[in-house]
């Protein structure tokens, strides 16, 4: 019985000035930043960790504001995205004893990362004490990075870094659903470059990827940020000009076309001249991805059958006697 009660007895702490030392001694050398901060916000303990990250040179006064004031005028200390230290200081204050504890991560301008435990004493003292991330925090933005380029992969056609087939008609709907609710204008154009087989059967698949490649980088320079062009296969690509009239998007092709009649050094390649064949239309109101492909479509037909190295128009569905361009 008198075991028993023994061996459930509470463990008591014995805080004299040797176990004092070596608590002080551990804290210091943890890798962990310790801070203390009195009632009045002056810091009262730091240790190693610590100093070495707000207090470089740093001579006072060792208040909480002081020392954010420093950091910011010396580069050492948190970072602050937009640089007004004032501004963090008037955010931090109000919320810097509103609950007994909270923990957060935070980013130094030393490129490390800390998790913060940050606790209200019963006296109204802060304890601090900062876990280091770094090595976590670079994983995660390695897997992001690679969860990004996963994502990127699916969507981009490898050969010409242009959207995929799958990509481009998902702009497509997005681009037509655009329309429907804003009432603008938009411009589609199915391409075709002429004679490709040709191409690869004279010349090799190598001389006809260049030719996809400097298409696609002739199409990208003449384009603005709102509109796309993409691989729908082979030789066939996909154009979708959004808030464009149906003349300057027959301009906006005419200078494809002049540039990809220019055989020029592409990238360290040799590109050859070549010439596409596009089928143009303008979304009508009741449009979808499917009916306003198919006008284009035959547009881009009627164009081949014509001749090729043109433009054909394709103002209104099932109007087969449409101008060219």
């Amino acid at each position: 019985m008198l075991c028993l009660k023994y061996l459930m007895s509470p463990f008591v702490s014995k805080l004299d000035d040797e176990t004092l030392r070596c608590l002080v001694e551990a804290l210091n050398e943890s890798g962990q930043a310790v801070s203390i901060y009195d009632a009045e916000d002056n810091l009262r303990y730091a240790n190693k960790t610590y100093q070495s990250i707000f207090l470089k040179g740093y001579e006072g006064p060792f208040t909480f504001t002081e020392i954010l004031r420093y950091g910011a005028k010396h580069g050492v200390g948190v970072r602050i995205d937009d640089g007004d230290v004032e501004a963090l200081i008037a955010r931090t204050l109000p919320r810097r004893r509103s609950v007994p504890r909270k923990s957060f991560e935070t980013d130094f301008l030393d490129g490390r990362w800390f998790w913060m435990d940050h606790t209200i004493l019963p006296n109204g003292w802060v304890l601090t004490v900062g876990a280091d991330i770094t090595a976590l925090k670079h994983n995660e933005k390695a897997l992001h990075q690679a969860h990004n380029a996963a994502i990127r992969a699916s969507l981009t056609d490898l050969l010409t870094g242009l959207p995929n087939r799958r990509h481009i008609l998902e702009l497509l709907e997005d681009a037509l659903a655009a329309n429907a609710a804003s009432g603008s204008s938009l411009c589609v154009a199915m391409i075709d470059i002429d004679r490709f087989k040709a191409i690869n059967d004279t010349h090799g698949h190598d001389a006809g990827d260049t030719v996809l490649r400097h298409f696609a980088s002739a199409s990208s320079e003449k384009l603005g940020r709102q509109d796309a062009i993409g691989r729908m296969g082979g030789e066939e690509f996909l154009l979708i000009l959004p808030n464009t009239s149906l003349i300057d998007a027959a301009r906006i092709i005419e200078q494809i076309r002049q540039e990809c009649a220019e055989g020029k050094l592409q990238n360290g390649e040799v590109t050859r001249s070549h010439s596409f064949s596009a089928g143009l239309v303008e979304a009508q109101p009741r449009d979808d991805r499917n009916s306003i492909l198919s006008r284009a479509d035959r547009a881009l037909y009627t164009a081949k059958r014509q001749g090729r190295n043109r433009t054909k128009l394709g103002l209104h569905a099932g109007n087969s006697e449409d101008p060219t361009v």
